[in-house]
């Protein structure tokens, strides 16, 4: 009976994502959330550009900096769902130009675009469930696991393209990426609702909710009932999912497949996620957040471009921002501690 008690207290101690309500208490806790800080710098980085290029205004060079990151934000999100869990996926970027590659191959093979694209998400699926299963099941390190799966999905995109692109797509796939309505393209609009649903269902729906519980205490949230190894294997399931999806909105934007496309998007995701409030410890995070941690990189990255800056850089400065979000988990994981 203690160790249930312990355990649902436990549980009830576990960090909850952010739910501003119209309430003076709900508002002044939105004030002071990682979201309200994470917008005062990208206001601060958009104002600076602004100042330092005034193209940066342009609805042209805007409609670049979100269409850029069309490609970013649903691997952030699904990388926030594992942190959250208490995981991490290294394999997305990987799985991301695998999917590509596989989707590219069998549209050139001629295969109805339904089809191809369902083989790619199935692909991405299917890496999924190898982490997932390795993970949950078998209880293996995710550092190692998708570390393994990174390598092993990079390396057979490669072998399958001897490192070319694969050109000649089909128009109608194309046009996924390419199409557009009131002059924005699909993707900017499936991703925004993809969010949307995603971050809602994440905070509000209790058995993706749960994965707080699980990210905060896996042993107090079994002993309550929580399925852990089947929540956790959904997370990567899902992570990889969404790696297939950006796929998709990345090799019919651009008309090709490449073994390297994908390159650092994990250290993207996990860098956004981490200025949006997730914690390598778990039990925290929330998609909002993440998302603005990708336009907060976003625009940082276009300021290089309308700057003329040297591209080399870009991976430098990316880096960097990695190593202050990781400096900043760990000061909050210490202050939080010592209360």
């Amino acid at each position: 009976m203690t160790l249930v008690t312990n355990a649902t207290s436990a549980l009830g101690r576990a960090p909850e994502p952010h739910h501003p309500s119209t309430s003076g208490g709900g508002w002044r806790a939105l004030v002071a959330s990682r979201e309200a800080g994470l917008g005062l710098l990208i206001l601060a980085a958009a104002i600076l550009l602004a100042i330092a290029e005034p193209r940066f205004l342009s609805a042209s060079n805007l409609l670049s900096v979100v269409t850029g990151m069309v490609y970013d934000l649903p691997v952030a999100a699904g990388m926030t769902l594992v942190l959250i869990l208490g995981g991490i996926d290294l394999s997305v970027g990987a799985v991301l130009g695998l999917t590509g590659v596989l989707t590219a191959m069998a549209l050139r093979s001629g295969l109805p675009v339904p089809v191809a694209v369902l083989g790619g998400f199935l692909t991405a699926a299917g890496a999924g469930v190898v982490n997932g299963l390795l993970i949950a099941r078998f209880r293996l390190p995710p550092f190692i696991v998708t570390l393994g799966t990174m390598s092993v999905a990079r390396g057979t995109a490669t072998v399958l393209t001897s490192g070319y692109f694969l050109s000649g797509l089909p128009a109608a796939y194309v046009n996924i990426g390419r199409g557009e309505l009131l002059g924005v393209s699909y993707p900017i609009y499936a991703v925004v609702a993809l969010l949307a649903v995603f971050g809602f269902v994440v905070a509000r729906w209790k058995p993706l909710h749960d994965a707080f519980y699980v990210g905060h205490n896996p042993a107090a949230a079994a002993l309550s009932g929580i399925p852990v190894v089947r929540l956790v294997f959904a997370g990567y399931v899902i992570s990889a999912l969404l790696a297939g999806l950006a796929a998709v909105f990345m090799t019919s934007r651009l008309g090709m497949g490449y073994a390297r496309f994908g390159e650092l998007a994990e250290l993207r995701a996990i860098a956004a996620a981490v200025l949006g409030g997730a914690s390598f410890s778990g039990g925290t995070g929330s998609i909002l957040g993440s998302a603005l941690g990708v336009l907060l990189l976003a625009v940082i990255l276009n300021g290089f471009v309308l700057l003329n800056l040297s591209v080399y850089w870009q991976g430098v400065v990316s880096g960097l921002i990695l190593v202050v979000a990781i400096a900043v988990d760990a000061w909050r994981r210490r202050r939080n501690e010592g209360r």
